[in-house]
């Protein structure tokens, strides 16, 4: 496998990797959301099972595309690996 094909798997994982790591901490960080009132006063509302909107963040568009490059990789070495088969059995 050359170098450039190594570095673009290095690449997708580590975009895979940061996704993933953004979407857990962006998740856990925030346990309390404080919406300021008239007056000056707050509202704290407890925020334990939003899930999903609190780990939308650029973790999610980090993830996506790294799968994505993955698949793309994949795909591709693939269609490389069944042409040099079928380039030798011919």
């Amino acid at each position: 496998m050359p170098v450039k094909r190594i570095h673009s798997y290095a690449i997708a994982a580590a975009l895979v990797f940061a996704g993933i790591t953004k979407m857990v901490l962006q998740a856990s960080a925030q346990s309390t959301l404080i919406l300021p009132t008239c007056l000056g006063k707050s509202v704290t509302i407890p925020i334990e099972s939003a899930g999903a909107q609190l780990m939308h963040c650029w973790g999610c568009y980090a993830l996506l595309l790294g799968l994505l490059a993955f698949g793309a990789l994949l795909l591709n070495d693939l269609r490389h690996s069944r042409l040099r088969t079928r380039s030798v059995l011919s």
